[in-house]
């Protein structure tokens, strides 16, 4: 029997619903034929069960891990107070449309959920003879089985390594890295100290802080610690640095290369901290064509620590697979901003980790520990309700790259603390280091002409045939963003246009062939080239005067392709603030669109902020901004309740 003959007669209705809902955009084509097949193979009728599967799986595709279907049964997914005049009556017409479906409160379809064969408990799960289900339902949350094996991996691997011993820590290779002295002792933490001594106690840390806060001169120092400490007792440390995509890679290995010159250690130590960085999918081995890594919980990495940076860019099923690859001995140090963007994919695992961070010090007797180790007066933070988590967790809470009159500073504070009013007045503060450009009444383009001036000095570096390595560091002192992807002011457009206005100058000689100067991003990974998604290439001529696509590789160095030899890319004058992530440039100039958009949240616009370190400018209009700064993203899944709750997922 047809599956939408099975729905409509369960729903006793003429209408299909759920096609319905695909054409208002709730559902994809991909989250029908997902319950309808599963439906279908064990005979499921119950519309509130194909309802749940279908909407358990779209928003997976927006990024959330699983569905609370309390929180589904208050909250309007078809949502237009435009037209029904109030959400209180958009919450009413949502509800009856539930009720209609047989679903008549959050405990009934809990109910219903727990009889379906497609539908397992956590407690079903444990028993090895009992098959896996397509979903698993706990407490009111609804997963996809493969999601929720990820989210309790994760959470499996936190609660071994909240409940370690921790690590003893030598308190004069501390000093020697942090040298007391009484022009530079004030009444601020010494966070970067903290941080680092907090770390080397521990098997699992997260170090946490926004832009200049110093997280990799934080982190090399740690490794220098535990290098000299291993070297005292006659051991070596075997370390891997990772990052999510090339670009941060290149960018971490760049950093600590810089930051271990500094320490005051000798060359011995020094030498052993390693400076390339490798991409997760390097580091996991990715197997083309394959969703398996060659390092696994049967082939485990050869590592004694790993460092990755940029943690929010990963998402859960990446960091369930790094987890299962790691040696049960092995160190993890956790690095990011946990303010930018989540990762694209599913998940928000930097986010879920430090969720309270600004607030979780530490308990009692840690925080003595610590004050003791460190010298530092941590003691009257102390939290005597703190999470177990808050112990792995230290947040660098001084900002070094932007001093007290800086703008992007100024802007990056006010947008993280969604305070449209500071951010509206910082924009019109007319700090030297940011740039507002409203548009102007009735007007539908972006202005390229403005936008295009920033690569004038990208452009005589490709007339002067400049080395790649200096045509790449004119490329990365201007960048573009976009918010989204389609329309007058989405990446593809702007793009297109910017090309247009070079070859109208004659920079461009030929838009349908590849050109000296044209530069491209990678949207899929390519193992077999050693490539990834978001790595940025740049065509110039080699020696023999063929052109080559150019890619810096993590340890700095460039290879040079032939454009044949490319897969998927796409043109990258302007790039979304998603692929910026892991990047930082000179300027930036920031272009919203003239009108609402789901994506246009606080942490899309400080993502895009920070990416700047001398220059700002944002393209935006007033109500946009407003609009921007009081939204925020808001992604579902068990491990805040699991860490800082106490609540069982």
């Amino acid at each position: 029997m047809d599956s939408f003959k099975l729905i409509n007669e369960a729903a006793n209705s003429s209408n299909d619903l759920l096609l319905g809902w695909q054409q208002e955009g709730l559902l994809r084509a991909v989250d029908l034929h997902w319950i309808e097949q599963l439906a279908c193979h064990i005979g499921e009728t119950r519309l509130a069960v194909l309802i749940s599967g279908a909407l358990c799986s779209a928003q997976l595709g927006e990024g959330h891990i699983c569905i609370d279907l309390s929180h589904i049964w208050e909250t309007p997914l078809l949502d237009d107070v435009s037209q029904q005049g109030s959400r209180e009556k958009s919450l009413d017409t949502w509800q009856l449309t539930l009720k209609n479906a047989g679903i008549r409160s959050p405990q009934q379809w809990c109910e219903i959920l727990s009889e379906s064969r497609l539908v397992c408990s956590p407690q079903t799960l444990s028993e090895s003879a009992i098959a896996p289900c397509p979903m698993v339902l706990s407490g009111t949350r609804l997963y996809l089985f493969r999601y929720y094996q990820y989210e309790q991996q994760v959470l499996n691997y936190l609660t071994q390594q909240l409940s370690a011993s921790p690590y003893v820590v030598s308190e004069s290779l501390l000093t020697q890295l942090f040298p007391a002295s009484p022009s530079t002792k004030t009444e601020h933490i010494d966070w970067q100290k903290v941080a680092v001594a907090n770390a080397a106690s521990l098997p699992f840390s997260v170090i946490s802080g926004g832009p200049g806060t110093g997280k990799t001169t934080t982190v090399t120092k740690l490794l220098a610690l535990l290098v000299a400490q291993a070297k005292e007792q006659g051991e070596a440390l075997r370390i891997g640095l990772a990052a999510p995509t090339g670009k941060a890679a290149a960018r971490l290995t760049e950093s600590i290369s810089q930051a271990k010159s500094k320490l005051p250690f000798d060359d011995e130590i020094k030498h052993s901290i390693p400076e390339k960085a490798s991409t997760l999918h390097r580091l996991l081995g990715s197997d083309f064509g394959r969703s398996r890594f060659k390092h696994n919980k049967e082939n485990p990495l050869h590592l004694d620590l790993l460092l990755i940076d940029e943690v929010s860019m990963v998402d859960l099923p990446m960091m369930a697979k790094v987890i299962e690859a790691l040696p049960t001995h092995a160190r993890l140090i956790l690095l990011g901003d946990k303010d930018q963007l989540s990762s694209v994919e599913a998940g928000s695992v930097l986010g879920d980790l430090s969720y309270d961070i600004e607030n979780a010090y530490f308990l009692p007797q840690w925080a003595e520990y610590l004050s003791t180790l460190t010298q530092e007066a941590i003691l009257p933070f102390a939290n005597a309700n703190a999470p177990a988590i808050s112990r792995s967790l230290t947040l660098l809470r001084t900002s070094y790259r932007f001093s007290s009159e800086s703008g992007i500073g100024y802007l990056a504070k006010a947008m993280n603390a969604g305070d449209d009013r500071a951010v509206i007045q910082s924009l019109d503060a007319g700090y030297p280091d940011l740039e507002w450009c409203q548009p102007k009444v009735g007007q539908k383009k972006a202005d390229i002409a403005r936008l295009a001036q920033g690569y004038d000095e990208y452009w005589q570096a490709v007339r002067d045939n400049v080395d790649i390595e200096a045509l790449y560091e004119v490329f990365s002192n201007y960048q573009i963003l976009t918010a989204v992807r389609q329309g007058e002011f989405g990446v593809e457009k702007i793009n297109a246009q910017l090309e247009h206005y070079f070859y109208q100058r004659g920079r461009i000689q030929d838009l349908h062939v590849w050109y000296p100067g044209k530069a491209v991003i990678l949207t899929r990974n390519d193992a077999a080239l050693g490539l990834f998604n978001g790595d940025i290439g740049l065509c110039k001529a080699d020696d023999s005067g063929r052109l080559r696509v150019w890619f810096m590789l993590p340890d700095g160095s460039f290879t040079g392709l032939l454009p044949s030899r490319l897969g998927q890319f796409e043109s990258v004058f302007a790039m979304t603030v998603h692929k910026s992530q892991g990047s930082e440039f000179e300027r930036v100039a920031l272009l919203l669109p003239m009108q609402p958009s789901p994506v246009l949240t606080k942490e899309l616009l400080y993502t895009g902020i920070t990416r700047a370190k001398q220059h700002f400018t944002l393209w935006g209009s007033v109500s946009l901004v407003r609009t921007a700064t009081q939204s925020r993203i808001e992604r579902y899944s068990g491990l805040i309740d699991a860490l800082w709750n106490d609540r069982p997922t």
